[in-house]
């Protein structure tokens, strides 16, 4: 077992290093990590996470990034969430094998969904953003925590069940959810595995324990985010706000969280043909290979609800927020319990046993080829020359005249109409310096590593303007307190440098 273990153990590390070998040689600062490294010493990183129910990332954030005084290092926040990445993935090596002892599920699929976690789009993000260092801590918290209950209620009927390791197990559930509450989805992965490796619509004991618990350790975090609310005596975020409208949800649902869980590691394009084929093809594939299973009808029918009831509530804090927007970076858990489900599927339309073996192997050489594609071409790279053209005209044109900066923020579609990286949610293919709240303290940023003086960067007066706007400016030519960023216009004419 040991030496097995060792051997599964390479395929993170390896998988890891491969996929992410730029981390601690990019410099670039992608959305939120401008502000968090602007303003990293006057507490606004602890009350961002407050008012969002993650009081703990708070805390790590407002720490990390105190840590750090310019973009360059923002790095080795990186490096340590990639570092953080591999750890839970043995974690889930081993957790995964130790349910395959008790599960009975098939030696195979163990192995895909160890390749699976590493190239997954979610790790991804949370690896290339360090606003999202927390993430890998939640996972792993989430995940022991589920493990602890289903290992007790899955061996009750062998032994005595140890109530004392309930203690553990809620610390572990409450430290997911105050760091990073769509994590907390892992709690419930064992007992989706049981469930679904059974192949029956019955609602087993274990199960329905499971998400019992899942359920009311959610209703404790809730109440202990309100009064931490009270006792900082602020107001929580409008993002919080919940929503019980169940048929928009169930609607949004179906269309987007789901849609993304069974595409495997294929970037998800609402508007793209191969995206709207690939989810009902795979869909209608697993509901397939359901009903033609030798029970009865009502059986089936019962199995299909159950998955879906469990799938919804391993996504459960994002239906129940008032927002409809399925981010990567929410989607962790998700994906694992659709990527498992599918590839279950797959394996059980193949007869062959040699068949069986080439598929996995070969799927999971095209999953780690994407995820490669994935980050170093449709994330990294467009970040790393969106960062690096603006750091420098800033810094062969400003002086000590310019008073005021007026910012032009490109086209959501830059990428694109530069390197043919289409845009998808805001994390893949969306230009730091689209979103508004990014030029201010990214340029701010780049002035202050120039004069090393931050109350003079910080009275520069940034203007920001939309794309749109950009006409409705005009600066004089002997002008010299006044400099114009346009970013598009640098990135099609490298010239005006």
């Amino acid at each position: 077992m040991n030496k097995l273990f060792a051997g599964k153990a390479l395929i993170p590390l390896i998988l890891l290093s491969v996929i992410f070998f730029r981390i601690p040689f990019s410099d670039y600062a992608f959305l939120d990590e401008t502000h968090q490294l602007w303003h990293n010493n006057d507490g606004s990183n602890f009350s961002m996470f407050l008012v969002q129910g993650r009081l703990l990332t708070g805390l790590i954030i407002e720490r990390s990034f105190s840590l750090i005084l310019t973009v360059a290092e923002i790095k080795y926040l990186r490096i340590f969430s990639l570092a953080g990445w591999v750890i839970a993935s043995l974690i889930w090596i081993y957790l995964l094998n130790d349910w395959k002892k008790k599960i009975k599920f098939d030696t195979r699929i163990a192995l895909f969904m160890s390749i699976f976690l590493p190239c997954s789009i979610p790790v991804a993000i949370s690896i290339g953003w360090a606003s999202c260092i927390e993430i890998f801590m939640a996972f792993m918290a989430g995940l022991l925590s589920g493990h602890i209950l289903f290992c007790e209620l899955f061996e009750q009927e062998k032994r005595k069940v140890f109530y004392w390791k309930m203690i553990p197990m809620f610390a572990l559930a409450l430290c997911a959810l105050f760091l990073y509450q769509t994590a907390f989805g892992a709690f419930l992965l064992p007992f989706f595995l049981y469930f679904v490796t059974r192949k029956t619509g019955k609602p087993y004991r274990t199960v329905l324990t499971g998400a019992s618990v899942y359920l009311a350790i959610s209703l404790v975090y809730f109440l202990l985010f309100k009064y931490s609310l009270k006792e900082y005596g602020v107001i929580a975020s409008d993002r919080t706000d919940l929503s019980i409208q169940p048929l928009k949800k169930l609607s949004f649902f179906f269309s987007h969280p789901l849609a993304q869980a069974f595409s495997f590691n294929f970037l998800y394009n609402l508007r793209g043909i191969a995206s709207q084929v690939f989810y009902p093809l795979m869909l209608a594939l697993w509901v397939i290979t359901v009903l033609t299973r030798k029970t009865s009808l009502i059986i089936k029918l019962q199995y299909i609800l159950m998955v879906m009831a469990l799938l919804a509530l391993i996504y459960l804090p994002v239906l129940l927020a008032r927002e409809n927007f399925s981010s990567y970076r929410t989607m962790h858990c998700l994906s694992l319990a659709g990527a498992f489900l599918l590839t279950d599927a797959l394996l059980g339309i193949i007869k062959k046993e040699r068949v069986k073996n080439l598929f996995i192997y070969g799927f999971a050489t095209v999953i780690s080829l994407v995820a490669f594609y994935n980050f170093n071409v449709n994330f990294i790279l467009p970040l790393e020359k969106e960062y690096t053209l603006t750091r420098s005209y800033i810094r062969n044109n400003f002086s000590e005249h310019v008073k005021q900066i007026y910012f032009i923020r490109p086209p959501e579609s830059l990428f694109y109409n530069l390197y043919a990286v289409k845009v998808y949610k805001d994390e893949f293919g969306v230009p730091s310096t689209y979103k508004d709240w990014t030029p201010e303290p990214l340029v701010k940023q780049i002035i202050f590593e120039m004069i090393n003086n931050k109350e003079a960067a910080e009275r520069i007066e940034i203007i920001n303007l939309a794309y749109d706007q950009k006409n409705t400016i005009t600066i004089p030519p002997n002008d010299v307190t006044s400099l114009l960023v346009d970013i598009e216009a640098l990135s099609f004419n490298r010239s005006v440098q």
